[in-house]
């Protein structure tokens, strides 16, 4: 029987779930002007990709969107192909179709600075609001000075609008430069290599994944010296719907449907270990036995916390690291060391040393971690020579 690890040796920072900021409500902004359709909404309804594709929809005809995206909100090409059909339509020679996309990141970046706004000064009807928070969050947020932004929804030329309208929106409530807002270097791997940081330091070559609700993106990493110099990416692989989506979820006191559920995404995201592992053994890598999970559920040392898809899997056990590890094992005959991180804190990781920052993944659904100081078990980041 092959040997199976589950020790780790990562320091992986805990992430409590009450610092999602999806349920944040903008019940109101007192004294300044807001936007329709912004108040009485949660951060979530505004900035998501499912916020875009309703955007989207709204103009549909002067996109150019596909007849058969305007009645399917589920499959991939949706939730994938909307947002990037809106990016390439600020290019568009096409004067209607740039109108359009432009229209619709502005409404975004305004959105999210509605969302800072509320963060950022806390005003008591928004704090009521938000009960499950203590002045200590709020002050948190108060003293934040830098945003860096990150996912799937900020890519190229939307995620420089989304910034931009973002900014000018604070300007208008005249907070001009009392926070900077920009778009991470590599906005689209934040979760991939941010996870590498916390690898061992004795580490030559391990696989990364960023296991959000739609995709699950994959690669394989070298290090030298304990420094991060290469990144071999593979395909994103898709999320069943009948995975991720909310419809799907049993009730919190249906345990036998809870892990019925979390039996299924064990079993996915060990297939998808597998398959990465082929690829990389089959690309000539020597690959490890180290892998880290970047994954869209809080996390807790090998405990998974929330009420997403992948928190699902905590049904199963209190730590999960031996469950994984043991699935992948039986997959691929290899013993390897899993190590679970909240996706939000990973891709925080990518700006370690950053003082009163905060880093917001835009997706599916919003992902927030805050950059911890730089520190001896954090990796360097050297030469990203792929993308």
């Amino acid at each position: 029987m092959t040997k199976v690890s589950h020790t780790t040796r990562v320091n992986v920072p805990k992430t409590p779930p009450h610092i999602s900021i999806n349920r944040v409500m903008i019940a109101d902004l007192p004294g300044v002007p807001m936007d329709e359709g912004v108040r009485g909404h949660t951060a979530c309804d505004l900035l998501s990709t499912e916020a875009l594709v309703r955007y989207a929809r709204e103009k549909a005809p002067a996109l150019g969107v596909p007849a058969e995206w305007l009645s399917d909100d589920h499959s991939v090409p949706v939730r994938v192909g909307l947002p990037r059909l809106v990016a390439d339509r600020l290019e568009s020679p096409c004067a209607e179709e740039r109108a359009a996309a432009a229209a619709i990141g502005r409404r975004l970046g305004r959105n999210l600075g509605h969302i800072l706004l509320v963060l950022h000064r806390g005003d008591a009807v928004n704090r009521l609001a938000r009960a499950e928070w203590h002045d200590g969050d709020w002050d948190r947020w108060a003293a934040v000075r830098c945003v860096w932004l990150g996912g799937g929804l900020v890519t190229g030329l939307l995620g420089e609008l989304v910034a931009r309208e973002a900014r000018h929106y604070l300007g208008e409530t005249g907070q001009a430069g009392q926070i900077t807002i920009e778009v991470s270097e590599r906005p689209d791997a934040m979760g991939l290599l941010g996870a590498s940081r916390f690898l061992p330091a004795d580490t030559r070559q391990a696989l990364s994944l960023d296991c959000g609700s739609t995709l699950v993106k994959r690669a394989c990493v070298t290090l030298i010296g304990g420094c991060l110099v290469d990144v071999q990416s593979y395909q994103p692989l898709p999320v069943p719907w009948d995975l991720t989506g909310p419809d799907h979820f049993p009730g919190p006191g249906d345990m036998p449907a809870r892990r019925a559920l979390g039996r299924r995404v064990l079993a996915f995201v060990s297939e998808v270990i597998a398959q990465t592992l082929a690829e990389s053994e089959s690309d000539g890598h020597a690959q490890g036995s180290e892998v880290m999970l970047s994954v869209a559920t809080y996390v807790r040392g090998g405990r998974l916390l929330g009420s997403g898809p992948y928190a699902q899997m905590g049904c199963l056990a209190r730590d999960v690291r031996p469950l994984l590890a043991e699935a992948t094992s039986q997959l691929t005959g290899r013993s390897l060391s899993i190590h679970p991180i909240h996706d939000g804190t990973a891709a925080a990781a990518l700006h370690a040393g950053t003082p009163n920052a905060v880093v917001l993944v835009l997706g599916t659904a919003l992902a927030v971690g805050f950059p911890p100081p730089l520190a001896s078990h954090l990796r360097p980041l050297a030469l990203i020579k792929r993308p």
